[in-house]
């Protein structure tokens, strides 16, 4: 099993997006679709379990990275 944290995910969804329109064969297709409604499906349960992919969730998460940054600039 792939283990992705929210931004890698979210990054994945994105990348799904834009290569949507470039599946030309019928089971190309329906691997995209496949592979991306497990990616919404988890994003989904992601945001009712613990608020990820909300503004507060990332405001936080951006928090904690730059919290992060500063302590390694400190050293």
């Amino acid at each position: 099993m792939l283990e992705f944290d929210d931004m890698e995910l979210f990054q994945l969804q994105f990348c799904m997006k834009q290569t949507q329109g470039q599946m030309s064969m019928g089971g190309e297709i329906r691997r995209h679709a496949s592979i991306t409604k497990k990616i919404e499906d988890e994003m989904a349960r992601r945001k009712e379990t613990k608020g990820s992919y909300t503004p507060e969730h990332v405001r936080l998460q951006l928090e904690e990275e730059l919290r992060a940054l500063m302590k390694q600039m400190d050293n």
